[in-house]
């Protein structure tokens, strides 16, 4: 079960409020996973710290150089490198899937016009996009991977049955939910969920998935 996680990020105050928030600040304090950062600047090169230069080739914007990557991904030595692109493979639930088969991971973050080609040929064992778009770095996608694979790991979720229930298992979406007041601008609860009859309530639930 994947429950260790270090993010190479030349960001790293971004993560250090979403940590501590809801089911990742649970995870953390019973011990259930471990979250750490890697600041690339501290690798970077010269007295500057250099950690982007422009691309060989011409073009616009700075490419991450593939020295301070190497450096920070050999100083934290985890079982795979994740390496956030939107060239990446698409991620899925059978991708989660497939990850939880390793204990530790480096999760690293692009930005700019992304890596020097070499550091992928070197580190990468996963690239991974989030979504068919484009962001300014990788540091938000890293957020949302950590919490899909978190979510996972025994004892995190207050009521284990939220995994079987939520969208995206077997290949279909959550049923719609509803909550108090029974009705609200003319538009009501549906009748069966206010029956009591639990029978007619499962029923409901599994006619009201749909297909992805």
């Amino acid at each position: 079960m994947l429950s260790n996680f270090n993010v190479i990020t030349l960001f790293p105050e971004i993560f250090q409020k979403w940590i501590n928030v809801g089911v990742l600040s649970h995870g953390i304090k019973e011990k259930l996973f471990e979250f750490s950062s890697t600041n690339l600047r501290d690798y970077g090169i010269g007295s500057y710290k250099q950690v982007d230069d422009a691309p060989y080739g011409g073009g616009p914007g700075m490419v991450l150089m593939v020295e301070p990557l190497d450096y920070a991904i050999k100083e934290s030595k985890k079982d795979i490198n994740i390496f956030l692109s939107p060239s990446g493979q698409q991620l899925n639930e059978d991708l989660i899937q497939d990850l939880h088969g390793y204990e530790s991971a480096n999760i690293i973050c692009g930005r700019y016009e992304g890596f020097d080609q070499r550091i992928i040929e070197m580190h990468s064992d996963y690239e991974i996009a989030i979504g068919q778009t484009v962001v300014s770095g990788g540091e938000v996608p890293a957020m949302f991977l950590i919490e899909a694979l978190v979510r996972k790991i025994p004892g995190i979720l207050g009521n284990s049955e939220s995994l079987t229930n939520e969208s995206f298992t077997n290949n279909k979406s959550d049923f719609p939910v509803y909550t108090r007041p029974e009705i609200y601008e003319n538009l009501n609860v549906p009748e069966v969920l206010l029956s009591g009859d639990h029978r007619r309530i499962e029923e409901w639930k599994k006619n009201n998935l749909k297909d992805i």
